[in-house]
């Protein structure tokens, strides 16, 4: 073999790349020495979809075909317009904007996420180092780049409207973020859609009817840009920011619950899937009495007010806590792992923990603690808040007159009680439906099952209730017990008109069921947690940073060459 040394081959015999370089090559900016950790923070997953989006036709077309339309509508606008030049100027750009914002990104963020199902990809990226939230958030992300690629078409067109009359800051800011805000939830619900209907054959019909959707949202959002170029979008009062608030912390939890449910259809049946549901759910709770105090500090609550927030609250506590009832009970060793082992966690953080028992305890605390909430908003509304144009009415609404604070206390009792009724109930069939015959449903399809079946129950026993009721008018016994079961009817009767019907038809045997599941439900408390094998605590150790060996040429793998110098040592 030739004794002449390739160019390779001498730099790695020297040891030192760098001397026999010129340092112009390797200098690196500051601006890369930023960029260089942050790119390697991002998911592969942003970038590969990013990447895909901006070099796919449907991007290109949309983004040539904005650019066309805003100048086409800006020249019309000039020649047309005659009055308020400003407001019609941005109303239409809000429309064009609005097309992409609301149709193409939330359909493409569904698509990548379907395909990804479809195509069996999926299964290869989860064994991968990424984590759910990563792959998830990762093609949210993309869908954000695209977001803003829009938004700078339009972004110089916007400010040039504000120099025009009849354009307020105001008017701007708030077009800008229901756009804005509502793309990245559709974007979300569409990712929600994908990973919730996974087969090819429901695939299709779900692209269809999202499409459709998709498409009369956009169609409300020309209505609104109408109304707001005929200046019927004023300025707003104290009332209407209240709406706002609240329809922004409730778009915006859902959202939250939305994407948290979307991580956990994507991770590992084994994997601890209801955690982060949960707690996204005592966020929402949250910030509906935040809303909630919010409106009361304006104006005092009403004549069956706090019975109707127990309606509300209730109907949401059904919803969630038929499908956390529908859970498995049984844990994987990997959930046993985090649970906690102290007195303090096993009682509290336990409910946060996936299972049917703990879902259906978790539900049953925030119920009652709901109800206590509202019943404290009772006693000291008269201290907590201050409203001057009432101060001739807001004393003695309730504690006042002992009748009406009975009625709303019963009121409110009741409501509770059948919402706990109804869980009890539904957790029971599960428990004993899942031993039986649940277990032949395909795993993550429990909580859904669950949910029809809970709906089914008081969809029916209500129905039945009225009829019964109608059909037993003349017979009061009888029609006594139909109304006994009615929940709608009873949350709302005075205390004068509970009949003993009630007590012995409902109270007793609610007690009873209720008090039969909570004792099955709190033996899931008595599962302990398992010991972490040693082989996980090392995986789960930060990596050590070493610097591995360039490498080995032809020569040196055969033994004609001795090793160079490595680069570092490679513990």
């Amino acid at each position: 073999m030739s004794e002449q040394k390739s160019a390779i081959e001498k730099i790695r015999l020297s040891g030192d790349l760098a001397d026999s370089t010129p340092s112009s090559q390797f200098q690196i900016s500051k601006l890369d020495s930023i960029l260089d950790p942050l790119s390697d923070w991002f998911s592969s997953i942003l970038i590969k979809e990013a990447r895909q989006a901006v070099k796919s036709r449907q991007f290109v077309w949309t983004y040539v075909l904005q650019l066309v339309l805003v100048a086409v509508w800006t020249a019309m606008g000039f020649a047309w317009i005659e009055n308020d030049l400003g407001i019609g100027l941005l109303a239409g750009y809000f429309t064009i904007l609005g097309f992409p914002l609301a149709v193409i990104i939330p359909f493409s963020g569904y698509r990548s996420l379907a395909r990804e199902f479809e195509d069996g990809t999926i299964r290869l990226i989860s064994i991968t180092t990424m984590k759910p939230s990563q792959i998830v958030l990762g093609k949210l992300g993309s869908a954000l780049i695209q977001l803003v690629m829009y938004l700078a078409v339009l972004a110089p067109c916007i400010c040039f409207t504000y120099l025009l009359p009849g354009v307020s800051i105001g008017t701007i800011l708030l077009g800008l973020s229901i756009s804005v805000g509502g793309s990245v939830f559709l974007t979300i619900f569409g990712l929600f859609l994908a990973g919730s209907f996974r087969s090819r054959t429901l695939g299709v019909g779900v692209s269809v009817v999202f499409s459709i959707a998709l498409g009369l949202v956009y169609f409300l959002w020309i209505a609104f840009c109408i109304q707001l170029s005929e200046g019927r979008m004023g300025g707003f009062g104290s009332d209407d920011y209240i709406v706002a608030t609240g329809f922004v912390f409730s778009v915006g939890s859902t959202a939250l619950i939305l994407l948290a449910s979307v991580i956990a259809q994507i991770s590992f049946f084994s994997d601890n899937r209801s955690t982060l549901i949960r707690i996204m759910m005592l966020v929402q709770q949250t910030l509906f009495f935040a809303w909630l105090c919010q409106l009361i500090s304006l104006e005092p609550l009403f004549t069956d007010g706090p019975k109707i927030l127990l309606m509300v609250v209730g109907h949401y506590w059904l919803l969630m806590g038929f499908m956390m009832c529908g859970e498995s009970s049984e844990l994987s060793r990997r959930v046993r792992r985090s649970l906690p082992e102290s007195l303090f966690g096993r009682l509290f953080l336990s409910l946060l923990m996936p299972g049917s028992g703990r879902g259906f305890l978790f539900a049953l605390a925030n119920i009652w603690a709901a109800f206590l909430f509202v019943f404290c908003l009772m006693v000291f509304e008269n201290d907590l808040f201050d409203w001057p144009a009432f101060s001739d009415q807001r004393r003695g609404r309730f504690m006042g007159n002992q009748l009406a604070w009975d009625d709303e206390i019963t009121g409110m009792l009741i409501c509770t009680g059948f919402v706990t009724w109804f869980l009890a109930l539904v957790f029971l069939c599960n428990r004993y439906l899942w031993s039986r015959m649940v277990r032949k449903i395909e795993p993550g399809y429990g909580p859904v099952v669950s949910l029809f079946f809970g709906a089914a129950i008081v969809s029916l026993m209500s129905i039945a209730a009225f009829l019964m009721e109608e059909f037993f008018f003349f017979y009061k016994g009888l029609s006594d017990i139909a109304v006994s079961f009615n929940w709608y009817s009873m949350t709302f009767e005075p205390l004068s008109q509970l009949t003993f019907a009630f007590v012995v038809c409902f109270v007793i045997q609610a007690v009873i069921f209720t008090a039969f599941a909570i004792f099955l439900a709190s033996k899931d408390f008595l599962v302990v947690a398992v010991e972490t094998p040693e082989r996980v605590l090392i995986e789960r150790q930060p990596n050590k940073k070493s610097t591995l060996p360039v490498g080995e040429s032809i020569d040196e793998i055969f033994g004609e060459l001795p090793l160079g110098p490595r680069g570092g040592d490679p513990a």
